[in-house]
């Protein structure tokens, strides 16, 4: 199967790929959020064996040929702050971050119209994280403007420390895409989501 179970979320998510869409306009968000997802996953499983190899050559160099290698040191950290974010972005687009199941777990029980119940409390979410992330960009991107006005460059490696912190931004905006994503699309709609929507009408030539 590889380190990453990218087989496995094939064979989980394939009914996805033979669903119907009501309309054009939510066959198109859904399928640029299935392909930004690839993208994202395939990046997150280069950025982890890179992280591999680098913790590997770290670790061999201190106690087996004890050979100090500073710079693998800041590169693994560079390199998991990034693949936290991609990763991030991937499982946004797939519908994977934690999530506390209670409120819907009650609402299925004793609501009869709890789907659209949760309907709404999601959208709420949705919006709400839309709008932490605008935020958190905002004041990053203030930052990086300063950050790379004062020429601030890596300890050991000399690269300007605005590169890494840029790949941090991409993973920024892809979960804000991926969240407007969701806000536009039912849930039933979004990839990776528990179940497939029921069919509907063929959509229109």
């Amino acid at each position: 199967m590889g380190v990453f179970p990218i087989p496995l979320l094939k064979e989980r998510y394939a009914f996805m790929d033979e669903m119907k869409f009501p309309n054009k306009f939510v066959k198109t968000i859904y399928q640029a959020n299935k392909i930004l997802g690839k993208v994202e996953s395939t990046i997150s499983i280069i950025l982890l064996w890179a992280l591999i190899v680098v913790c590997m050559i770290f670790i061999s160099c201190r106690f087996i040929f004890h050979y100090s290698t500073p710079w693998a040191d800041e590169l693994a950290r560079y390199l998991l702050i990034i693949l936290a974010w991609f990763g991030g972005s991937y499982a946004a687009s797939v519908g994977d971050h934690l999530e506390i199941d209670i409120v819907s777990t009650v609402l299925k029980k004793h609501a009869k119209s709890a789907d659209k119940i949760l309907s709404v409390i999601d959208r709420i979410g949705q919006v709400i994280v839309l709008g932490v992330m605008v935020f958190f960009s905002y004041y990053f991107i203030v930052y990086m403007l300063k950050v790379n006005k004062m020429g601030v460059v890596s300890n050991t490696m000399g690269f300007k420390m605005v590169i890494p912190m840029a790949l941090v931004l991409c993973g920024c905006f892809l979960i804000i895409l991926h969240t407007i994503f969701n806000i536009l699309l039912p849930r039933e709609y979004w990839y990776g989501a528990d179940k497939p929507a029921a069919s509907t009408e063929d959509e229109e030539a």
